[in-house]
């Protein structure tokens, strides 16, 4: 398994030492919770010993409508990740439309779709402008550029018409943006945005998939019918239940 090469979590960009297999758990589990739930799981297959945050599967392509573009990461260490995606996908029937190339850099993590014509992508140093770019040209979409400061995608997330955005944000344009586009915006702790509890995975219109957190009980005096996962171990590698799936649609 390619995780058991990261001998040094830093180097490989994850937050503190990790048990294998105790990932493997949490993810058999994590599969089973959406298999439960009528999603249908597809797993990628092939892995190789030198990519171990290939877990972190979103973050190397975007779907619409069958209909997928391949990211380009500006980490040397992830590159080729999105190449065992791209066969994968193909497998699975879906069309490669296209591929984000340099000067444009993208991660597939960092964009929110709003519906099928419109999303938000975070503006940092993952994701540019060109990349953004590249994007909209390939997919006919309208992408709206979030200014963060580098701040992580996993301290925000767009469900419905609701932003859940960490307290720290609101001093960023991206507060702005949101509110110029008349989202309600749900406010969380730093901490509960360090405990990957904003990187939930919606499965359905008012259905989602998180990690246990006190933000849970916001979003459910909101309408939103949750379902909580231990993925503890999983989200050493910097994601939520969200940047783990990449979904087919």
């Amino acid at each position: 398994m390619e995780l058991r090469i990261v001998n040094k979590p830093r180097k490989w960009s994850f937050t503190d030492y990790f048990d294998v297999d105790g990932m493997q758990r949490e993810h058999d589990n994590l599969v089973k919770v959406l298999q439960n739930e009528g999603v249908r799981v597809h797993y990628l297959r092939k892995s190789t010993n030198t990519k171990p945050k290939l877990y972190i599967l979103r973050d190397n392509a975007i779907i619409l409508d069958k209909k997928a573009v391949t990211c380009h990461f500006i980490h040397s260490m992830r590159r080729g990740e999105e190449q065992l995606v791209k066969q994968r996908l193909k497998e699975l029937g879906i069309k490669i439309v296209g591929h984000i190339y340099v000067p444009g850099f993208l991660q597939g993590s960092d964009v929110f779709f709003v519906n099928k014509n419109h999303a938000f992508a975070r503006l940092g140093y993952e994701t540019n402008k060109d990349g953004i770019k590249h994007l909209e040209e390939i997919l006919k979409l309208d992408v709206t550029p979030l200014g963060t400061d580098n701040v992580p995608n996993t301290r925000f997330n767009v469900l419905n018409d609701v932003v859940i955005m960490s307290e720290e944000l609101t001093d960023k344009p991206i507060y702005n943006a949101f509110k110029e586009e008349e989202f309600d915006i749900v406010l969380a702790s730093r901490r509960q945005a360090d405990d990957m509890a904003l990187n939930f995975l919606q499965i359905d219109d008012y259905k989602i998939v998180n990690v246990t957190s006190d933000i849970n009980k916001k979003l459910k005096m909101i309408g939103f019918d949750v379902i909580e996962v231990d993925i503890r171990e999983l989200a050493k590698g910097g994601c939520g239940v969200r940047n783990m799936c990449l979904p087919l649609h």
